[in-house]
């Protein structure tokens, strides 16, 4: 194992940060794998499951049968890790900009397009290797023309340039209580499917571009643009499969479900050929891929409290009562449901709600009227 500290931007006299980065089996050798966790700082699930995903890294290192090469970044934001607000740790937006950590990374589809074109091929290993190297040389280009950047920019590039030329990225997240559930592009479907399986999802949510360019989709869609640009005259597979991994809720922090995550995500690369050995069977999968479109985010009519009656990883049906908001002052007291039948695989954590607030999330077949442009919750 090689392990490394990027030194982060300086954000003030008298204060330092840095990124832990892990390495097993051979640099530049084989399929590269990459992990990170926390990336939203207060989602505490990922680290412990790359803690134990990291002692069977170890392991089959020992042995020699890492193949590849797989980086892990055992916690992705040291900024988040350090916010804190009435004994409260806030990991999700950054708080001098209020932006979310997990947005708005390197979007370099133009510049892609323009330098390859005239030099792609019909052999798609080689155009494949010219993409990769195409696009490790223009982060770095976009990374040094940007001019003086914040701490936080700082860290989208740092973390980007780690990811950017790997085959399998896997950002591990949770949701506030939640059933495990997975997000990757559309295209990546149905690649993606052993993936869902191993872990034993009960949602995968697919689009092809979700809104603001989260983690794995900056890995993900210059390969969705190029098979769109180039993909009638050349042969360019979906090269990176890049997904982001909902560990259920985000006090779901125990051995048992950790220790069986890293199991399942090892068997997942032994299975992609990262690492030697046999999978053993793959599970039978729980559930389909649905429309990120399709997801219906329920939200409150009212200002309440809010009484839930169904619970994450319910099959619920469309119209069925989910809970209800109370408001003790007046007495308002108002059911709510889905618009469609579906997975719910989420709800919020508090049970105080605003007018307009969420109040959870369920995965429909279908995609919905209306669901169009930005996909995701928390911009």
């Amino acid at each position: 194992m090689q392990q490394k500290r990027i030194e982060l931007l300086r954000p003030q006299m008298g204060t330092q940060r840095a990124l832990t980065v892990r390495t097993y089996g051979t640099l530049g050798k084989g399929p590269k794998a990459y992990f990170q966790a926390a990336l939203h700082a207060d989602e505490l699930p990922g680290v412990l499951v790359l803690h134990h995903l990291e002692k069977l890294l170890a392991e089959a290192e020992a042995k020699g049968d890492i193949i590849g090469e797989v980086v892990v970044v055992p916690f992705a934001n040291p900024i988040g890790f350090t916010q804190y607000v009435d004994m409260k740790p806030l990991g999700r937006f950054e708080m001098r900009t209020g932006q979310n950590f997990n947005r708005h990374y390197p979007d370099l589809c133009d510049e892609l397009i323009t330098t390859l074109d005239g030099k792609l091929g019909q052999n798609a290993d080689e155009n494949v290797a010219l993409i990769r190297t195409e696009l490790r040389r223009l982060i770095k280009e976009r990374r040094a023309a940007s001019g003086p950047m914040t701490d936080l920019q700082d860290l989208r590039f740092s973390l980007a340039e780690l990811a950017i030329d790997a085959d399998l990225v896997l950002d591990l997240h949770c949701d506030w209580e939640a059933a495990m559930h997975l997000y990757t592009s559309d295209s990546s479907w149905p690649d993606a499917a052993d993936l869902n399986a191993q872990l034993g999802a009960g949602a995968c949510l697919i689009a092809e571009e979700s809104g603001d360019n989260p983690f794995d989709e900056a890995f993900s869609r210059p390969w969705v643009v190029l098979r769109r640009e180039f993909g009638d005259k050349f042969p360019i597979p979906m090269a990176t499969l890049a997904t982001t991994v909902e560990l259920r809720g985000e006090q779901d922090v125990y051995d048992h479900y950790a220790t069986e995550d890293a199991a399942n995500l090892f068997a997942f690369l032994q299975r992609r050929g990262v690492i030697a050995g046999d999978p053993g069977p793959l599970p039978e999968a729980k559930c389909d891929a649905t429309p990120l479109a399709g997801v219906d985010r329920v939200t409150a009519t009212h200002g309440g409290m809010i009484v839930f009656s169904a619970k994450p990883g319910s099959h619920v049906k469309a119209g069925q009562e989910l809970g209800y908001v109370l408001d003790t002052e007046t007495g308002e007291k108002t059911p709510f449901s889905s618009r469609t039948d579906g997975f719910m695989y989420a709800r919020v954590g508090g049970r105080l709600v605003v007018p307009g607030g969420l109040l959870c999330s369920v995965a429909g077949a279908n995609v919905l009227p209306g669901k169009t442009g930005n996909l995701l919750t928390a911009r």
